[in-house]
């Protein structure tokens, strides 16, 4: 458990807290015995409730990796809990923000527990924008190499980058309707100027979904484009294929035909039957090769 004070605003961080720990929480800021039970583990699905007057959320964000992490959110008049079961780093890097205190004394007159929800939401989006950066510039790699004759070799590496975006839609996607329902609630504990906290932090959010939805968009676009020139390649080399076969389908045929132990098969007991049967034989490889050619099968 960390925790940080500045004036009368009071930030508590807790890593996978043990039952000890929250009911150290529930005894210090009255919390209900539902929300404790709820921070002992981590909840599949995000949530908003209101208990004895603070507000409790959930938010799921993409991690390091392909992990998702939750983080949950207690958030009084005063104070503001934060859970997690799992390395958050944003929440590191607010830390030295806070502890530093340059944020919070430029707003001395605003400070409250949900100003510091709106600037952990802030680092934590800013984080996700510059993961998103990466990525982008991880598509322009593949692209070079899509047009350069790698296709085969980039398929794994789109797998990869479409696995970490699908991360990010479903982290994501529920933002918009938690963020749109704490309003209200919002509001009633940190008055009217809250309401324009919230909507930059709505704001942020969109800027961030925007992102992954223009790289998925791309990424649709180069799976697509690498998946057609994939199938061209592979419909050249099974052309190349039957058309050897068919080349060869003569030579296969005398060869056997003169193969056959028998005293029907004109010239098999010639002395001269060997040359003669590959002469045959070459002269039907080169005329059905001249079809082909005809054709314009090669």
């Amino acid at each position: 458990m960390k925790k940080f004070r500045y004036k009368e605003v009071t930030w508590l961080d807790l890593e996978s807290p043990t039952p000890a720990e929250t009911a150290e929480l529930g005894k210090a800021y009255d919390l209900h015995p539902t929300l404790l039970a709820e921070l002992e583990r981590p909840s599949p699905r995000p949530k908003l409730e209101l208990f004895n007057q603070c507000v409790y959320l959930i938010l799921h964000f993409p991690g390091a990796g392909s992990d998702v992490q939750e983080v949950d959110f207690i958030i009084g008049q005063n104070f503001i809990i934060t859970t997690h079961y799992a390395l958050v780093n944003p929440l590191n890097d607010f830390a030295k923000i806070f502890e530093a205190d340059l944020t919070l004394k430029r707003h001395p007159d605003q400070l409250h527990a949900g100003f510091l929800f709106f600037y952990i939401l802030k680092e934590i989006y800013n984080t996700l924008g510059a993961d998103l950066n990466f990525i982008n510039d991880r598509l322009r790699q593949v692209e070079q190499k899509v047009f350069s004759g790698r296709e085969r070799e980039v398929v794994t590496e789109l797998a990869e980058i479409n696995r970490r975006l699908l991360d990010f839609r479903w982290s994501l996607q529920s933002h918009r309707e938690i963020l749109a329902a704490l309003g209200e609630p919002g509001e009633e504990m940190f008055g009217a100027k809250f309401r324009y906290y919230l909507q930059t932090i709505q704001g942020e959010h969109e800027r961030v979904w925007r992102s992954v939805e223009n790289n998925r968009a791309t990424f649709f676009d180069l799976r697509e484009t690498n998946d057609s020139l994939l199938s061209i390649k592979t419909n050249e080399t099974m052309r190349t294929l039957t058309v050897g076969a068919f080349v060869l389908l003569p030579m296969t045929i005398i060869a056997q035909l003169f193969g056959i132990s028998t005293n029907y098969i004109p010239l098999a007991n010639h002395r001269l039957v060997f040359p003669i049967v590959v002469g045959l034989t070459l002269i039907a490889s080169f005329a059905t090769y001249l079809v082909a050619r005809l054709k314009k099968w090669i």
